[in-house]
Formats: C-alpha cells, structure tokens, sequence
C-alpha cells in the first residue's frame, strides 16, 4: 500500500485516524500495532510473517540475555535471527552468483522467487539498535510486546524509515497511553502530507517520466546523459523526501513526532557535510553501531572505507552499490585530504561541486557498472554535446526544480512558516493539494527507497 494511493488515503488512513482516537489509551497502541500488520500485509503475507518472527525473537531475547551477565555473544544471537531474514531475501542471490555457487540455487527457491520484503533494512536496523543498546545498557528490555511491536512496526516510518531509536519513541508511546487526549498539531501534519504527496507525484515522478524516455533513446547524447544525471537526482531526492515528509505528518496525526532524515542536503558544502543532511537517521545508525564499533577515526580511511562499501549493500545487493558506496568513500577520504584547501574556496562553488559530484554516483542506483561507464565516458566525445532529444520544456522543468531546491529553505516554507510562506498554513490549500494528488493516481509510482 502507498502513501500516494487512493486506498491509502481515502481508507485506511482515515479509519485508522478514528479508531485510534476513538479508542481508549489502553488500546491506542494496540490499533497501531493492527493498523501497521495489516498496512504491512498488503506487501504480502510472507514478508509480514518475517517481521513478526523478528519482532518476537528480539523481544525474548532481550528479556532473557537482560537477566545474565552481558556478553558479546548475546548481541549476536539476538540480531542473528532479523540478519539472517534480511540475508536470505536481499543478498542470498547475490552471494551465490559472487560466489560462483549458482547451482545450488534450487535449495532456496523460497527465498530467491519471494519478493524482497517492502522496508525489511529500516525495521531491521531498528531490530538490531534496540538489541544493542538493552545489552549496553543504554535502555531496558521492554516487556510490553505490544509497544515493542508498534516501535518497529509503525507504519508511517515502516517502509522507508526515519530509522528510530527506541529510546526516541518510548516515552511517546507511554504519552499517548495514558493521556485520555492526544494533542495534534492538524495543521502542521496535513501541510506536510499535503506538500510530500504534491511533490512526490508532479516532481518526483513527473522525472521517473523522463528517466523512461531516456531509456528509449537508441543512441543517447553527452547532454542526453547529463539530463540523466540531473534528472535522477532531483528525482531521488524529492522521492525520499516526499515519503519522509509525509512520514512526519502521519506521525503528527497520531500525537508522535518523528525526527527529520533530510536537512536540505543538496545545500550541503562537502561530502561529509552531506551525509549528515541526507538519510540523517541511516548516517548516525551507521556511525553509532558500526564506524564507532570498529575503532572510529582511530584506522580513519580503512574504516571509512568499510561503513561505506556497508552502506552501499544496505541498498541494494549488487556491486553497483557496493562501487556507489566506495565512491562516497573516496570523496569523503578526498575532502579530508584536502580539506583546507576545499573549504577555502567561496561558498556557493563547495555547494556546486557537492551537487555535481553527488549526482554523478546516483546512476549506479539503476545502472550496472558497464551502462554506467558508457554514460560517464559519453562526457569525454566533443562531438556527443552537439544535440539533445529531450525539448526545451523538460529542460525547463528541470531547470525550476533546480532553483528551487537551491532558493527557497524549508524552514521558511514548510516546517516554520513566515512571512509570504504563512499561505502554507492554509488548510484549504492543503485539501486542495491532496485533491490534486488523488486525481493523478493513476501515475502513482512506488518509493525508489521502498526496495531498501
């Protein structure tokens, strides 16, 4: 079930909202946890039937391994179980065809001809945060199984993340399970759904559009490459960031805020600057549990090296990914070379080059490694840059998102309203947008981060 479908929106979505707040607080963390099993069940029952499993290994697991000694050991028995399902169903194939084991491949049919579970990296990484931080004592295994449950199994953030921390949602549950009201902000949550679902479906796909028709190019030209790279950009960009918007919003809708995963990162002045403003949940999961755990800025550029080449596997198993994680890597590692001299440079060239440089590494997401050269090699043919298939209106279009991703601050316009922004606030305007939306359904795409 998507966000941006009629089913969502017109049904599930309000049934969910009056049930819950029509229920007693005893019982509103019991319709999140329904809600979020049947939101996820529409994926399938197989997947559902998997994080159910999950959720219930690691809630036993933390009460048990809670009462002895710590040891490393439990961690790792507690994560064992959500790994491996995550292994089996996103890395299994990839493991056999890199390992030249493709014969034995009729062993796990189950697995290689299910669908890859909707989200299974985001409740994973969830699974494993609350695993560690019970036995490092950071929190308390929780022994209600419902709330644990709705934790990781919330739908607004289910499929495509922010990735929470426990302690970040547990006393939002406990709020809302005992306040006989739960104060909601209906404004704030509509003009973020409002505005993630307007720009998820005329921004985002509206590009998914020209993605397609560059691929029916016989012969793509140097200019027909760089709409390419442009085009997926932007169109990653407000894809995430539309779910991730939108996520928020729903949360409002229940009384929960759930953190931002995107501070404007296209503004951002280097690489290193970006990964703290793009997927800010995944950034910080990944430094807290892997870069830190492995001796931090201690073996900087080898450990580097590793969190990143993690990163690229954790979306999508195949060496494209894994390229596109080393990439980052080595521009990372490239910046803190040279880092006095980059930062010496006027801002507005640090942003420029950030882009540019971020956007070149966005094809490998739906290129492999050879189409992805003959796109990067088109650039060195003088002669490739004399024409383009795309018209004038899609340069435009491309050229208006650009500037305003680069002009206009969310904070002005949609988290903190003023001035000329105030208009946002209208919740007319956001009924309208929303209406806007559901007419063009028929246009309705998945989340590219849906396959993570």
């Amino acid at each position: 079930m998507l966000f941006n479908s009629k089913d969502f929106i017109l049904y599930f979505l309000p049934v969910v909202f009056v049930l819950y707040h029509l229920s007693p607080p005893r019982f509103r963390l019991l319709v999140i946890c329904l809600a979020s099993f049947f939101f996820y069940f529409t994926s399938g029952a197989v997947p559902a039937i998997f994080m159910l499993a999950s959720i219930g290994w690691a809630y036993v697991c933390a009460l048990v391994f809670q009462r002895r000694e710590h040891h490393a050991g439990h961690v790792a028995i507690a994560a064992a179980f959500p790994l491996a399902v995550l292994f089996m169903f996103r890395y299994l194939g990839f493991t056999l065809e890199t390992t030249g084991l493709t014969n034995y491949s009729h062993y796990f049919d189950f697995f290689l001809f299910v669908a890859v579970p909707a989200g299974i990296s985001f409740y994973t990484f969830q699974i494993v945060s609350y695993s560690v931080d019970v036995y490092d004592g950071t929190i308390p295994a929780e022994r209600n199984l419902t709330k644990l449950a709705a934790y990781i199994s919330f739908f607004p953030q289910l499929i495509a993340g922010p990735i929470l921390r426990y302690d970040q949602i547990s006393a939002q549950f406990d709020r809302i399970s005992t306040q006989r009201w739960v104060p909601i902000d209906i404004i704030m949550a509509t003009r973020l759904i409002a505005f993630g679902l307007f720009f998820k479906v005329f921004v985002a796909d509206m590009f998914g559009v020209y993605q397609d028709a560059h691929q029916r190019i016989a012969d793509p030209t140097a200019l027909d490459n760089l709409y390419l790279i442009a085009c997926y950009s932007l169109r990653i960009y407000f894809d995430f960031w539309a779910y991730s918007t939108i996520a928020i919003g729903l949360g409002k809708l229940f009384g929960i805020d759930l953190p931002r995963n995107f501070r404007e990162p296209y503004l951002s002045k280097n690489p290193k600057e970006f990964w703290r403003r793009w997927h800010i949940t995944l950034s910080y999961w990944i430094r807290d549990y892997l870069y830190l755990r492995i001796g931090g800025n201690e073996h900087y550029i080898r450990n580097i090296i590793i969190v990143f080449a993690a990163c690229g596997l954790w979306h999508g198993a195949g060496w494209n990914f894994v390229i596109w994680g080393l990439y980052h890597a080595a521009l990372i590692v490239a910046y803190t070379l040279f880092q006095r001299v980059w930062d010496t440079w006027p801002g507005a060239l640090q942003v420029f080059l950030t882009f540019v440089l971020v956007s070149m590494g966005w094809p490998l997401f739906f290129l492999d490694v050879s189409a992805y050269l003959g796109v990067v090699t088109s650039f060195t043919d003088p002669s490739a840059w004399s024409s383009t298939s795309f018209n004038a209106r899609a340069w435009i279009l491309l050229s208006l998102v650009m500037a305003f991703i680069f002009i206009f601050r969310e904070d002005k316009w949609l988290f903190q309203p003023s001035g000329f922004y105030k208009i946002t606030m209208n919740p007319f305007l956001h009924s309208v947008i929303i209406f806007a939306c559901l007419i063009f359904t028929s246009w309705e795409r998945t989340f590219i981060y849906f396959r993570f």
